[in-house]
């Protein structure tokens, strides 16, 4: 790729930043990125990432990117230690009660914690000879043009020795989470902010490492349990480099799994199946239980707007932020990336509204997941939504069919993969399986009940 500018700056050193400083390194002569917190040299959590103790995955389509930004990454990966997991041979899927069949689908997830996988990540984009990353620096104003129509910089302040110094850039990307500094920056230079839209979820997550006994589970490297009923609680058990799993539990609407370890456990064994519960039960959990609340569901609708400063993008969760419950964060920030990558191929003009143009599908594909998913729920209140109602009604038949039919559970998996659209799961052939396979289960739902019948007769 050509290059389009002289120097890109990126507010951020998340998976989304970190991404961005690939993608710009091919267009712009030098890239700065700026972090907040102090990087550490190894794979520890820090403050600025609260998410980074739970569980987190990464999707096929978001391996899929990282894969063709860094070439061996995946490689990387195995030699790091990470678990590689064939999907969905090895993981046991269960949402509203419906458990996804086993079948090999052509995927094979990496799974690590957040912050070896950032760490990772970190380490190849240091390694880009015109890559640098400057942490424990604060982001302030940005510098603009006389007439403010284009950002040409941004204010910056080393926490370490409190110097203070104006960096000049062709283009500022910020991916600073959820609570971005853009839309007050749009406020202050004269612009209208974005309309936000988003449902409030109500989740409160808890986490902490466990080591399980030697093949405790040895078919599952994930196992995930959804809300099925009242009260509205989770499960997720994911392995990890080191030997390790991490036990994710959540509360949706109130309900908080507790803090000590004792009713962690009791919480994690009224929701587990089973032989998940004993495995549980005979692990030794390795450190703090810790914790992360999560509120409501955030889309900033920045390719609604009349007008957008030149030299400015806001990209990442600051841009769209989902319940994590889902896993699609990352993943989600990979596609902005690829996209990205496509709009600065055709040069820097009009940069803002290219992208945000060509990134809205690939949202609204996520982000329609999403809502259907949280409307399943048993504590969430109807949408107004007819199309939306319709999408949830259509949910459990795809769920039974997914139990039963090899295809629907692949094609369900790449749809939640964020490799298919939703729309694959309308095609004609699927439509049809799936028709057969709830016919199937309503016929061995009447004969157990006919046999119930006459048994007690």
């Amino acid at each position: 790729m050509r290059k389009i500018g002289d120097h890109a700056v990126v507010l951020g050193a998340g998976i989304g930043g970190l991404l961005a400083a690939r993608v710009l390194s091919e267009a712009y002569a030098k890239v700065t990125v700026i972090e907040r917190d102090a990087l550490l040299p190894d794979s520890e959590a820090r403050k600025g990432v609260p998410q980074g103790r739970h569980v987190h995955g990464l999707l096929p389509r978001g391996k899929d990117i990282l894969e063709e930004l860094f070439p061996g990454f995946g490689q990387d990966m195995r030699t790091s230690g990470v678990v590689e997991c064939d999907a969905l041979s090895e993981v046991r899927f269960t949402m509203a009660g419906r458990t996804l069949k086993r079948v090999s689908t052509g995927h094979r997830a990496f799974q690590a914690s957040r912050p070896h996988l950032e760490h990772h990540l970190r380490r190849r984009v240091e390694a880009l000879p015109n890559v640098t990353i400057r942490d424990r620096c604060d982001a302030g104003a940005p510098v603009v043009s006389a007439d403010g129509t284009r950002v040409t910089g941004v204010a910056i302040s080393d926490r370490s020795d409190g110097t203070r110094e104006t960096v000049d850039a062709d283009l500022v990307v910020a991916s600073m989470g959820r609570a971005s500094v853009v839309p007050a920056w749009l406020d202050k230079l004269g612009y209208d902010r974005p309309a936000e839209e988003g449902t409030t979820i109500d989740i409160v997550y808890r986490s902490a490492f466990i080591q399980l006994p030697l093949d405790a589970l040895p078919r599952d490297k994930l196992v995930t349990i959804g809300v099925r009923d009242l009260p509205p609680r989770a499960l997720a058990l994911f392995a990890v480099e080191g030997n390790r799993h991490i036990l994710t539990l959540i509360g949706h609407d109130g309900e908080e799994p507790p803090k000590d370890q004792a009713g962690f456990l009791d919480f994690a064994a009224a929701i587990a199946p089973p032989d998940v519960r004993d495995a549980i039960k005979n692990g030794e959990l390795l450190g703090d239980i810790s914790t992360f609340r999560y509120k409501a569901n955030l889309r900033r609708r920045y390719e609604r707007l009349a007008r957008f400063p030149e030299g400015l993008l806001a990209v990442g969760d600051s841009l769209c932020s989902f319940s994590p419950v889902y896993g699609q964060g990352m993943t989600v920030a990979a596609i902005q990336m690829a996209v990205l990558r496509e709009c600065l191929a055709r040069g820097e003009k009009d940069l803002a509204t290219r992208f945000y143009t060509a990134v809205t599908p690939e949202i609204d594909n996520a982000w329609q997941l999403t809502v259907i998913a949280d409307g399943a729920m048993p504590h969430v209140s109807a949408s107004a939504s007819l199309p939306v109602r319709a999408a949830v009604a259509a949910l459990d038949p795809v769920l039974i069919a997914a139990e039963r039919d090899a295809t629907v559970a692949t094609t369900l998996y790449r749809v939640m993969g964020l490799v298919d659209k939703p729309s694959a799961l309308l095609s004609p052939t699927i439509a049809a399986r799936i028709g057969i396979a709830n016919a199937r289960a309503a016929i061995e739902n009447l004969g157990g009940l006919l046999r119930s019948v006459v048994t007690v007769g």
